[in-house]
């Protein structure tokens, strides 16, 4: 008894449409956040992860470490945010929010709310894409998904660094994504208890200038300006 094989070209497989009926909504997608891991990470304490390595918080994607610098590209403008922690009276996160910060609007470092104490802290928020990444959509001709990193505490000076060299490209009247950025995963020591943590560093930065890569975070930057989005939800505290 024979069996009868059918055999698709290669062609006939790239080309055929396999979400037709696949109804996408803005709404429904969440942009992972870069994450810096530290000792008191939960990948981190569930052996998922090890400390000083950028892990998205959606997948736990690997994306650098001690060793492999992140090198990312901007998609939009860095903005300033707050970071606002709630915590009871024996000092346990209730709840962890990013919200942005008003210009000429500074507000209270603390302040005691109905669930507990909120704790402010100011920080750089930045839409972006590893260039690795980038490059692979490139090669196949398709659209990447954005990530956001926040630049806090210690890591807050990193945050600087980008809005200045962003700062100079606007008035050069050059888009915010034509620059890269090349982040460290540094060990630091606190001055108080003494503990080592690690912290987000800038250590160079290189003018994007490939066409392809270009028109691709041209498209993303579109796509942020014209659509709403939701950024994946974090209630870890890091340095």
């Amino acid at each position: 008894m024979t069996k009868n094989v059918v055999k698709s070209n290669k062609n006939e497989v790239a080309n055929m449409d396999y979400y037709e009926d696949f109804a996408v909504d803005t709404a429904d997608l969440i942009i992972p956040k870069i994450m810096l891991m530290q000792k008191v990470s939960k990948k981190v304490e569930e052996e998922e992860a090890k400390v000083g390595e950028f892990r998205e918080n959606v997948s736990n994607k690997l994306l650098g470490d001690k060793k492999t610098n992140l090198i990312i590209a901007p998609i939009r403008p860095i903005k300033k945010i707050y970071c606002e922690t709630v915590k009871d009276k024996q000092n346990n996160i209730i709840s962890y929010a990013e919200v942005p910060a008003v210009p000429g609007k500074k507000l209270a470092i603390s302040e005691q709310t109905d669930e507990g104490l909120l704790e402010r802290q100011e920080a750089y928020q930045l839409f972006c894409l590893p260039l690795e990444e980038l490059d692979s959509f490139i090669a196949a001709e398709a659209k990447p998904f954005p990530y956001v990193i926040t630049f806090k505490g210690a890591s807050y000076y990193a945050g600087r660094q980008v809005f200045q060299a962003q700062f100079m490209y606007k008035n050069m009247r050059k888009p915010p994504f034509a620059l890269s950025f090349e982040i460290s995963s540094t060990q630091a020591t606190s001055k108080m208890g003494g503990h080592t943590y690690y912290k987000m560093e800038v250590k160079k930065t290189e003018e994007i200038i490939d066409k392809d890569r270009l028109f691709l975070l041209r498209e993303l930057f579109k796509d942020l300006e014209t659509v709403s989005v939701k950024v994946a939800d974090n209630d870890e505290e890091f340095f």
